[in-house]
């Protein structure tokens, strides 16, 4: 397994949507790790960590939707898999993004991104330091 950097670790205070990354081709097997390391201001304030895929590096397909972090949240780290040996056996609605904590392992492409927001409760200080990173 090689490891592809979606997101490298930095404090950030506004959403956004990182480079797609060529992860090899299809790979068969992937290892998605969110890592929070800093979650330091307002409980209201809120993290939702998405990872997109791509067939061409333009058209994007939500894939995972790690679970919400709180703005007072603990560190902490969460994966998610994609695996062909689960392809699903119904059809998987790609229009919109996952649930909170849900991963759609059935749904390839041969590149990757992550995808972030940040709500901020109000007071303008809301900030979450986390990497994003595939194990493919």
């Amino acid at each position: 397994m090689a490891k592809y950097t979606l997101a490298a670790s930095a404090a950030r205070t506004t959403g956004a949507s990182g480079t797609g990354v060529l992860v090899g081709g299809y790979p068969r097997n992937c290892l998605l790790v969110l890592s929070v390391t800093n979650s330091d201001t307002d409980a209201g304030d809120t993290l939702d960590v998405h990872v997109d895929v791509s067939p061409d590096g333009t058209a994007w397909i939500p894939v995972a939707h790690f679970a919400q972090q709180a703005g007072n949240g603990a560190a902490k780290t969460e994966i998610a898999v994609l695996s062909q040996a689960n392809p699903g056996t119904s059809t998987v609605a790609v229009t919109s993004d996952a649930a909170a904590g849900a991963v759609r392992p059935s749904v390839w492409g041969k590149y990757m991104r992550a995808r972030w927001a940040i709500a901020d409760s109000g007071d303008g200080n809301s900030s979450h330091t986390f990497s994003v990173d595939a194990y493919c």
